[in-house]
């Protein structure tokens, strides 16, 4: 009765073994799709792939590593030129919104002395004709 128990257990792990290298063989398949699928999408991608299939001292194990490397790497350009054209793509939008005339000076603009308002009014009558000076002398 105990080796019935015991077929009937190893049988068991053994479809269970079955069931997860199924399994195991489902992912590398949706692995290698989605890594084709990648490769398809990149243009530059597809030229490193060519010279890299076209290299023959590379096992299986070495060219698939190799692959996964390139695609990261490519990855990693395209999300740094697509950080850098955002950037140049604010730095424009800031153009546009500044203004075309200069900033004006952020000092407070003071009431004119006593003094100064009264020269102001002797230079304004002096165009007018309407003023002379006590100095000139006339």
């Amino acid at each position: 009765m105990d080796e019935k128990r015991r077929s009937k257990v190893s049988e068991v792990e053994t479809d269970e073994q079955v069931a997860f290298s199924l399994q195991e063989k489902e992912k590398k398949i949706a692995h290698g799709e989605l890594m084709q699928a990648i490769i398809d999408a990149d243009e530059v991608l597809q030229a490193r792939v060519a010279k890299l299939y076209k290299d023959k001292t590379l096992t299986n194990d070495d060219r698939v590593q190799r692959l996964v490397d390139l695609i990261n790497a490519r990855s990693e350009e395209v999300e740094l030129a697509d950080l850098i054209n955002a950037r140049s793509v604010e730095v424009a939008l800031n153009e546009l919104i500044q203004p075309t005339k200069p900033a004006q000076s952020q000092k407070r603009k003071r009431n004119p002395t006593k003094a100064q308002r009264m020269s102001e009014m002797k230079v304004y009558l002096m165009h007018q004709g309407g003023y002379k000076s006590a100095r000139s002398g006339k």
